[in-house]
This record gives C-alpha cells, sequence and structure tokens, in this order.
C-alpha cells in the first residue's frame, strides 16, 4: 500500500501493515507466497544435534523461536560469551530456520573480514554444505543463491540494488558495533526478520541496540554470559597478576634523578633539566629500555609454561604502538638470545605478511609470543592461548573485555597439549603492567552504555548553542550566519534514506524558509530533539575536515561565552601547523596560516573571523599531515616496585 510518499507491506491474516522501505518485486512476493503457504513453527523443527548439543545453545534457538512464533517479534538479540559457539548456533538457527520454510533469502552481516570468512568456511560449508552460498561484492552480486555474506561496509556501498524483500532472514554479527550511523539505515532497509549476535555484556550494551532489536527494555532474548560458562565447564577462568615498575608508577622526574643518570643523559645530548615525565607517557613521549626489560623478567618469571615447564605457553601482548612492539621484541631478543629471535613475533598490520605470521603463531610450535596492536584484540580464535599479557592501559570496558575474550577458550577446544602447563588448559593468565583490572574495579557497571555522539551531531548542536546568544538580534550577521550554516547541514540529510523517510513527515517544516523567519526557544529544541539524529545518516564524511569543524565551533560558542580560549587555540594551531604549505590550495591561505600561528589571530577576534578561518581552512584539512611520533629515549635504570594477585570484585568477574 502507498500514499503517494509512504509505503506498507501489509500480511492481513498474520500481522498489522508496517512501513518498509519500497516495493516489494514479484519474485520477492512470490517467495513470501510459498513461504507463507508451506511455513511450520520454528519451535517444532528438531534442532540438529550435529551442529549444537549443549543445552544453553538449543535454549538460545528456542527463545529466539518464542520470540518470532509466540510473541510475533520480528527481531531478536542474542548475547552469549565469546567462546561459547555463537557461530554454531547461529548456524543451527538457520538450518531451522530453512527447514521450517521461515527463510530462503539469509543474508550473515559482520563489520569485519574476519568474521565474515569464518562463518563462510567455520559457519556455512561446515555446518549447511548444502545451501548455495556468495560474499556479497561492490562489483558483483549473485542474485541466484540462498546464503549470502557480507561486511557491513561492503552492503552500505551497494545495499540499494536489493529489493527490501530480498532476503527473509539477516543475522548481524557484533551488532553492537554494527546498527549506529549510516549502518542503522542499512538494516532499516530490508523488510526480513533481524537476529543480533553479540558477545559484548550485556551491561556494556549501548539502550539502542536494545531498542533496535525490539528487546523489552534491557533484556535480550536470550543471555550466557562469561560467568554461567565457567561455572558449566564451557569456557576457562583466569587469574591475574598485576605488575608495575618505578617509573610506571611515579614517572620520571628530574628530581627523582641520581646524578649517575643525570651525567647518563648529558652524555647523550639529553638535557636532563628538561625530563618531567608522567608514568602514562611512556612509549607515548618517552620509552625506557630497562623498564622493558624489567616487564619482561617480571613476565618470564610468573607466566604460565608449556608441558617441558621451561618455554612460555601461547601468549599474546597487547602493545601500544608498532614501534613500542617492535622495541620490546628487540629488548627480548637481547635478553634471551638462545631462543634465536624465534620465540617472539610482532604481529599487526603495518608488519608485511601479517596473516602469514598469524597463520605461524596458531599452528606452529614458534613463536610462543604474539606482541600485537589491535590486530588480535577481537575476532582472534586460538584456544591454546594461555597467557595474556597488557602492556598497554586499555580505556573502553568494551574493548577490554573483548581482548580478555582471547583467552577463555577451554581445554576442550585445545588440540596442541604440548602448548599447556602439564597438558591441560585449567585457566588462563593474566598479567597486568598497566591497572587495568584496578581501574575497572572502580568504575560502576555500565549502564546500557553511553555512545559517542557524532561529530555532525556535535556541530549541529554546537551551532544550535551559539544561535541562542541571538535570539535578541536575528538580524544581525552573526545569526544569520549560523543559520545558513545549520541549514546547510539540514540540506545534507538524504531524503531518499528509509530511516529519514519514515520520520520525515514530523520534521518536513525544517526545510521550508518559513520556519527560519524567527528562531524561538521551542524551535530550538525540536532541531536539536528531531532534527539532529537525522545527521547521523549524511554521507561522505571526511573526519579530518569535521574534527577541524567541530573544533572551530567550539572555539566560536567560548568566545561568544567569553571563557578561556588558550587550550582549543592551542589545539586549533595543532591542526593548521600539519598543513603542507606546498600545496597551492593550502599556499593560498598561507597569511591565515602563520596568524593563527604566531597568535596574531586573536588580535581583535570575532565570531564573523572565528567563522571565515573556520570556511577557509577546515576543506584543507583533508590535505593534513600525520602528527610526528617523536620519542625520547632515554637508558635509565628502573625496578619493578608493585607485584600482587588481584582479587578481582565479583561484580567485574560478572560482566566478564
Amino acid at each position: 500500500m502507498s500514499n503517494g510518499y509512504e509505503v506498507f507491506f501489509w500480511d492481513t491474516k498474520d500481522s498489522a501493515e508496517r512501513q518498509v522501505a519500497g516495493f516489494f518485486s514479484r519474485e520477492n512476493l512470490e517467495r513470501l507466497l510459498f513461504l507463507k503457504q508451506n511455513k511450520k513453527q520454528i519451535s517444532e523443527i528438531k534442532i540438529k544435534d550435529s551442529i549444537v548439543n549443549r543445552a544453553y545453545q538449543i535454549e538460545a534457538i528456542r527463545r529466539i523461536s518464542e520470540s518470532l512464533d509466540i510473541k510475533k517479534k520480528r527481531k531478536a538479540l542474542l548475547v552469549m560469551a565469546t567462546g561459547t559457539g555463537k557461530t554454531r548456533t547461529v548456524m543451527a538457527l538457520i538450518d531451522v530456520f530453512l527447514r521450517a520454510n521461515a527463510a530462503q533469502k539469509i543474508l550473515f552481516l559482520a563489520d569485519r573480514d574476519s568474521l565474515v570468512e569464518q562463518a563462510l568456511t567455520d559457519g556455512f560449508k561446515a555446518h549447511i554444505p548444502n545451501e548455495s552460498r556468495t560474499r556479497i561484492r561492490t562489483y558483483e552480486i549473485n542474485k541466484n543463491v540462498r546464503v549470502y555474506v557480507s561486511t557491513i561496509q561492503t552492503l552500505e556501498l551497494c545495499y540499494n540494488k536489493f529489493s527490501p524483500a530480498d532476503f527473509d532472514l539477516i543475522i548481524s554479527d557484533e551488532c553492537h558495533r554494527s546498527i549506529y550511523n549510516k549502518f542503522t539505515d542499512v538494516l532499516s532497509y530490508f523488510d526480513a526478520i533481524q537476529i543480533g549476535l553479540t558477545a559484548t555484556p550485556a551491561n556494556f550494551i549501548d539502550r539502542d541496540t536494545f531498542k533496535f532489536f525490539d528487546c523489552d527494555g534491557v533484556t535480550p532474548a536470550f543471555l550466557y554470559d562469561y560467568d554461567t560458562a565457567v561455572k558449566e565447564n564451557y569456557l576457562a577462568d583466569y587469574n591475574v597478576w598485576a605488575a608495575q615498575t618505578k617509573f610506571q608508577r611515579k614517572g620520571i622526574k628530574y628530581v627523582d634523578l641520581t646524578e649517575e643518570d643525570r651525567q647518563s643523559l648529558i652524555d647523550r645530548g639529553i638535557d636532563p633539566e628538561f625530563i618531567n615525565f608522567e608514568g602514562t607517557d611512556l612509549e607515548k613521549k618517552v620509552t625506557n629500555n630497562d623498564t622493558q626489560r624489567k616487564q619482561w623478567e617480571e613476565f618470564m618469571d610468573v607466566c604460565l609454561k608449556d608441558s617441558t615447564g621451561q618455554i612460555p605457553g601461547k601468549t599474546i601482548m597487547f602493545a601500544i604502538s608498532h614501534k613500542h612492539a617492535l622495541r620490546l621484541k628487540e629488548n627480548f631478543d637481547k635478553m634471551y638470545p638462545e631462543y634465536g629471535g624465534k620465540l617472539v613475533q610482532v604481529i599487526d598490520s603495518k608488519m608485511e605478511k601479517n596473516k602469514d605470521l598469524l597463520a605461524d603463531f596458531k599452528k606452529e610450535n614458534f613463536p610462543r609470543i604474539a606482541i600485537s596492536v589491535d590486530m588480535l584484540d577481537t575476532g582472534f580464535d586460538f584456544p591454546e592461548v594461555v597467557n595474556l599479557a597488557f602492556i598497554k592501559p586499555v580505556n573502553s570496558q568494551i574493548k577490554f573485555w573483548q581482548m580478555i575474550g582471547r583467552g577463555t577458550r577451554s581445554h576442550e577446544a585445545c588440540k596442541k597439549l604440548e602448548w599447556l602447563p602439564d597438558k591441560h588448559k585449567d585457566s588462563f593468565l593474566i598479567v597486568d603492567f598497566w591497572q587495568n583490572f584496578e581501574h575497572f574495579q572502580m568504575m560502576p557497571p555500565d549502564d546500557g552504555g553511553q555512545r559517542q555522539i557524532p561529530v555532525l551531531i556535535t556541530i549541529f548542536n554546537t551551532r544550535l548553542n551559539k544561535l541562542i546568544k541571538f535570539l535578541g538580534d536575528q538580524s544581525s550577521g552573526d545569526a544569520k550566519r549560523i543559520i545558513k550554516d545549520l541549514r546547510s547541514q539540514i540540506a545534507a540529510i538524504p531524503l531518499e534514506s528509509f530511516s529519514v523517510r519514515k520520520v520525515f513527515n514530523e520534521v518536513s517544516h525544517a526545510w521550508e524558509d518559513d520556519f527560519w523567519n524567527y528562531i524561538s526557544p521551542d524551535k530550538i529544541a525540536f532541531l536539536r530533539l528531531k532534527v539532529a539524529p537525522l545527521l547521523r545518516f549524511v554521507p561522505g564524511l571526511n573526519p579530518s575536515v569535521a574534527f577541524f569543524t567541530s573544533k572551530m565551533e567550539r572555539f566560536g560558542l567560548a568566545h561568544v561565552e567569553k571563557k578561556n580560549l588558550d587550550q582549543i587555540m592551542e589545539s586549533i594551531k595543532e591542526d593548521v601547523s600539519l598543513l603542507p604549505l606546498n600545496l597551492p590550495e593550502v599556499a593560498n591561505e598561507s597569511k591565515l596560516i602563520n596568524d593563527i600561528l604566531n597568535n596574531s589571530f586573536r588580535v581583535e577576534l570575532t565570531l564573523e573571523k572565528i567563522d571565515n578561518a573556520r570556511e577557509a581552512l577546515a576543506d584543507l584539512m583533508k590535505f593534513k599531515r600525520e602528527k610526528p611520533s617523536i620519542i625520547i629515549e632515554l637508558g635509565l635504570d628502573d625496578i619493578i616496585e608493585s607485584h600482587k594477585w588481584v582479587v578481582l570484585k565479583k561484580i567485574l568477574k560478572k560482566f566478564m
């Protein structure tokens, strides 16, 4: 049905009408009619024990069936701890859907290539081998198969090549990362049953995720957490050894240096009076070889060894940066030459043939220790890992939990028993050099998660805050300029987006000239609450341009509010200093750039002057060079000043 603008699909016998992104094709309707005439109750289909045989996996499928068959929902959220067989559970669920004639066309989505390839090989090929399958590519779409897999990023580029009813069932893996901004629009475009799948603990999931998957409050359709899996012996528990060096705890200060230390620095051309670093500056502003040596000594002393008791078991070490990882390996090889450089390997995206290095780590006896930056944090399945070492601080609870998930696989999943202590994996060890556990135990549990506000919305809201200051003089040049910028942002909202079209009737007057003739506080509130959220669907965002624009808008607001400008001005100067003056486009603004860098820009500062500078420089930020990473190398003696077993609070371990 359509009123000329909105389109609705109505299966009059089984459900109320629902708004859809567009008309279904004839092939869609024929398939839907076949399913309607031949569908069986999902809950009546026997679950194949060759795919899943654990009680909680079977219960997960039955809970989903209950949501769809009895509650008549079209969405459900499945939360299962890393290592509990999410892929197998989903494959069994898909198999049930196919045999019940509840679906013929299946789409599996993930946000990373590794998860998509894992679904193809470990999932569909292994457990549903007889169904035709393909991976969606922007340049090639085969519509004659039953099973499709894709990254959400690829689908975002080509989803409009499908009709809204081309899929009957969509599975979104690690969905808590995939339902925001334009991705929401992609998922909302399809009129299919949608199952969200995540290993992130329910307490850390954003409320919008629960809302998107039609949960009852913040309760997923099924939850199987880490604590329960450990109690039922499906996952390995862990112990935590925390250690810190003196420099990590107290920093490196001139006043604390011995005469010998000061002379050592002078001999290497470093003025000791300029040494004033916090512990958190290590490997960001300063590096010290002996700090790393002490960390290696501590790790080698406490880590779980293999069955011989001589060599560390398989270990993932999380480093701060690629250069930090390289320095760690270099120091290890100097300290332990007897291993011939084979025991430790850096594996991250900057290493050539990193996939081969990763394969060797998983299949070969050596290397035993993989030092990684981001690459092995999530989505990496290797049951034999018995040590995790945090040589970096972690700021996100979700990320921290995902990193810990690299070690949770139980003994049952292990094949190379000689790599395990006494040939058995009873638990795994976390060696924490940055007090991550103490930090997160001090924090309260997340209340449904707090999602970062997209930068375009931040810009829009900052402009609204500026406009509030001019409501008494809306004919001024400043007010007109702010209104022009706001309207420019609104004009960029894609009206063809299904998510926008669903709400456009209630916000459409913001696109009309009359709306802007006089702005009231009520209109400001309307723009903030109803229009601003739609900016998350604007395509083609250049982050450097957007972040600089946001910074300049906040600078303008601070000027209007007569706040201190020093800190934000320094940040703006840093961005401007990275513009390459050898490019003609940048050279054209050399006077403005120099004025900002030498502080003359702040003389007789006005909001118009700030806005003109933002207009002139923002688009140039796409040419901005990377900030050079200059790390001072010290050669000072360090010591392990604190080491202990960490007693975990029950509340933290529950969420892990």
